[in-house]
Parts: C-alpha cells; sequence; structure tokens
C-alpha cells in the first residue's frame, strides 16, 4: 500500500473520528440539560396540605395581612425520609399517647419542619408535637409529613378505645381487661367460662393431629386462692420479685375464667415442640400468648410462653399479625399504684 493512500485513509477515520467524538460530547451534555431540566421540576413542587396553615413560597397573599415566619414556608429538602416508630396507636377516650418519628437528613431539620393532621378530628386529635388524643371511639389516620410537602409523610392507624366499668369489671371495647392497673371484685367467680374451655378443647384436638401434646395444667383461680399463691411468693423472693411473674389477688387473669396455663408454668415449656404449635396456631381458635417476650415493660409480667387468653379469633389474629400485646391493642397501662397490702 502506497504512503498516500495510507494518508488518504487515515485522513478518513480522523474525520469520522472527529464526528463521532462530537456526537458523544452533544449527548452528554443534552443529558445534563434534560437532567437539570427535571430536578429543577421536582424541587418547585410543594404539596401544601388544606387547612395546615402552611403557605406556599408561591403565595403572595396572606390572610389577616401577618406576613409568615420563614420556617412555615416550603419545605426542608434536607429531610428526605420519615419513619415513624409504631403503624398502630390505641389511645382511650380522652387519653392521650404520643408517637415519635424518625427522620433522614442530609442536613439540619428538627420537629418546627413537620407538620401533624388527623384524617378525623371528631375521632382523635394531634398536636404539633406528635401527642395524641382520643376524642370518641372509632378508628382514623394520623399522618406526618414534611411541612409543605406531603409526598415526605407516614400515617399511623390510630384507635380510640371506649372503656366502660362494669359491677367492678371494666371492659375495653368489649374485652375484659384484668391487668395491674384493672382488676375484679374478689367475689367474681365465673368459673372456666365455656367460650374458652370448648375453644381449647377443639385446639387441643387439633394440635394432636399434629402429634402435640396440650393439656390444662392451670385454668380458673378464685379470688382466695391467689391470696395464698401470692402470698407464698411473696414470702419466697418479697413483693418486687413476686409481682413480675404472679399476680396479686384481684388483678390475676385466672380469675377471669379466660386463661389458661398450658402443660407446665416451666421455663423450659417455651423450648418444646409444643410451645412452638402453640405461638403459631393459637390466635386460630381465639387465644393471644398473653405474656410476650421483650414486652415485659409493657405487660408488666416475664414471658409466659405457656400462659393464653381467650380473647375471640378475630381480634387474636389481628393481634398475632401486628405483634400486639393486650395492653397496646387496647391502649391501656399495666402498673401497680404501689406495693400489695397484706390485709391478713
Amino acid at each position: 500500500m502506497s504512503k498516500q493512500t495510507k494518508r488518504k485513509g487515515w485522513e478518513r477515520f480522523s474525520r469520522v473520528g472527529i464526528i463521532l467524538i462530537l456526537l458523544y460530547l452533544m449527548l452528554i451534555i443534552l443529558g445534563f440539560a434534560i437532567r437539570l431540566l427535571f430536578f429543577s421540576d421536582q424541587q418547585a413542587v410543594s404539596i401544601v396540605p388544606e387547612d395546615s396553615g402552611v403557605i406556599s413560597a408561591e403565595s403572595t397573599a396572606v390572610p389577616g395581612g401577618n406576613v409568615p415566619e420563614e420556617s412555615s414556608m416550603g419545605t426542608n429538602e434536607n429531610i428526605l425520609a420519615l419513619l415513624v416508630d409504631q403503624p398502630y396507636l390505641a389511645v382511650l377516650e380522652g387519653s392521650s399517647a404520643s408517637i415519635s418519628v424518625n427522620m433522614s437528613t442530609t442536613g439540619e431539620a428538627g420537629a418546627e419542619d413537620l407538620v401533624w393532621s388527623s384524617s378525623d378530628e371528631s375521632i382523635a386529635v394531634v398536636d404539633a408535637s406528635g401527642m395524641v388524643t382520643g376524642v370518641k371511639q372509632g378508628t382514623c389516620d394520623v399522618t406526618v409529613a414534611v411541612k409543605g410537602n406531603e409526598g415526605v409523610a407516614q400515617s399511623v392507624s390510630v384507635h380510640v378505645r371506649h372503656l366502660d366499668e362494669k359491677n367492678g369489671c371494666t371492659f375495653v371495647d368489649g374485652i375484659l381487661i384484668v391487668n395491674k392497673t384493672y382488676g375484679l371484685p374478689a367475689n367474681y367467680d365465673p368459673g372456666l367460662e365455656d367460650v374458652c374451655k370448648n375453644a381449647f378443647e377443639q385446639m387441643q384436638k387439633d394440635a394432636e393431629k399434629d402429634g402435640m401434646n396440650l393439656y390444662i395444667g392451670s385454668s380458673y383461680r378464685d379470688y382466695d386462692y391467689q391470696v395464698r399463691i401470692y402470698r407464698n411468693y411473696c414470702e419466697l423472693y418479697g413483693w418486687e420479685m413476686a409481682d413480675t411473674f404472679s399476680a396479686r389477688p384481684g388483678y390475676s387473669e385466672h380469675q377471669s375464667g379466660l386463661t389458661i396455663d398450658c402443660n407446665t408454668i416451666d421455663d423450659a415449656f417455651g423450648e418444646t415442640p409444643e410451645a412452638a404449635w402453640l405461638a403459631k396456631h393459637c390466635a386460630d381458635y381465639g387465644f393471644i400468648i398473653r405474656f410476650l417476650e421483650g414486652k415485659e415493660s409493657i405487660t408488666g409480667y416475664k414471658y409466659e410462653p405457656w400462659h393464653i387468653r381467650y380473647v375471640g379469633v378475630e381480634k387474636a389474629k389481628e393481634m398475632n399479625r401486628l405483634g400486639l400485646t393486650l395492653e397496646e391493642y387496647l391502649g391501656v397501662k399495666s402498673e401497680y399504684s404501689g406495693p400489695w397490702k397484706d390485709e391478713d
């Protein structure tokens, strides 16, 4: 091949290469332009909740002629996401409970950058700090959002419960509650309720089909019997320790006639196949594991895998699905008001 031919070939290659490089550079510039356009549009969007009192940066008229503070305008772009500490909250009528929220940010942000709202203020209201107060029985959603941008938000399902006292017994939305806060009269004596007994017997039969051996270790206990049990534990361990695993007279679920201790109250039961089967299936028969592991500060008692409480199939399944204790589900506390005073 002659030198002239090689030179012409190189010149053609160079021209094509230059054209390709120029096209590549143009594509890069076009890509940056499109990206900048979309980025600019995204930053300009500001969703302002109705009736929230938030005024967008584009507003020129302010009701009453007052100029809003800078913190109430627009959106804190440092906030990338919000995360509430719970998806479900129960609260009694007239009582309050707080919702905590965590923010994922790229810079400074605070509570003043958030706005709280209730989907139905006739059921529950919420203040600027996330404190929810129950108004009347019902369900609504409480939402926290970045002020001026509802696109960054989280909601909590709020259930306002109605508490009713009948003949010394406390019912919350129709469920009898017995714990360290709510007791039973000394003369309350229903025996083992048929609905609880029948549900257990059906569960027992079905467990047997799976090779499990479930039986009643303890069920209904009257007030006087609980006096003897609790007093004995106090003598052995002191009332502070006794309160972690034994109920005071009048505050034992066993007196309700809706509670059963399966098999044995030995901690070793928690390692058995029966305990695993019970935890997985008891809700199908209307029972809950009453004192869950890791929820001792809520229930007031240590983990008891053998202790089941009848609440009905629908409610048991909902509590099981949400991983809630009865206290969390009903929005009540379980706390004694002071040390036990032995009347005898």
